[in-house]
């Protein structure tokens, strides 16, 4: 007779109950790229030094990412 070690078997539990699958799924690349594309409409590029730069365009592109796409067309940033 073979014992099991309670590793294994929670393996197999957890396998069998659909739980070992990933919670999330990661975004594909066409959503990164109309994140990237939108937040750099949102908050355009500036030459490094010439403004502080804050985490504005980082955090748009991160909601952006956490919506699956789905935000608004931002306006064009005006000078």
């Amino acid at each position: 007779m073979r014992l099991w070690n309670l590793s294994s078997l929670s393996a197999i539990v957890l396998f069998s109950a659909g739980t070992f699958a990933p919670s999330f799924a990661a975004p594909s690349a066409v959503t990164a790229k109309k994140c990237m594309h939108l937040s750099y409409i949102a908050f355009p590029y500036k030459r490094p030094g010439a403004v502080k730069m804050t985490g504005d365009r980082r955090a748009y592109f991160k909601d952006c990412l956490d919506k699956d796409g789905n935000v608004p067309e931002p306006q064009p940033a005006t000078h």
